[in-house]
């Protein structure tokens, strides 16, 4: 699986990772506001609705009945299956993109390129073009 992703950007609450857009099993593809709990594989993670922290931290309660593991993919909407979930970062150049992987300091975007980013603001003042992967920065969505 490689080096996994910082706790800290993942679970609920400000700073943090969002899902742009799920599809849970037995649902539809939807925007509802949801998060990653866990990285399971390169690709996989838990995934909860927001709805059902309990505000008893980032990641309580520890399990919820309606947590599932989901791929992150890149499909446009309406494209997705379920099982299935989808990050948009804003990049530096104010262009949309989906992440197709995400690791501890940098992402991998839809085009394969990677970026540097930040969890909800531009991470642009990174960008160095002597730098292998800081010359373009995104801005994940955040909670």
């Amino acid at each position: 699986m490689g080096r996994p992703i910082n706790k800290q950007k993942l679970g609920y609450g400000s700073g943090r990772i969002a899902v742009s857009r799920h599809f849970f099993t037995g649902g539809a593809e939807a925007t509802t506001a949801a998060h990653i709990v866990r990285q399971v594989a390169s690709n996989k993670f838990v995934v909860r609705l927001d709805s059902n922290n309990d505000g008893g931290g980032p990641f309580s309660p520890r399990t919820h009945a309606s947590d599932e593991v989901m791929t992150l993919v890149n499909k446009a909407n309406g494209a997705m299956v379920a099982g299935e979930f989808r990050i948009d970062a804003v990049g530096s150049d104010s262009t949309t993109y989906q992440v197709t992987r995400l690791h501890n300091r940098t992402v991998q975007l839809e085009d394969n390129d990677k970026a540097i980013y930040n969890v909800g603001f531009d991470a642009s003042a990174k960008e160095n073009s002597a730098v292998p992967n800081a010359v373009l920065s995104v801005a994940l969505p955040s909670q």
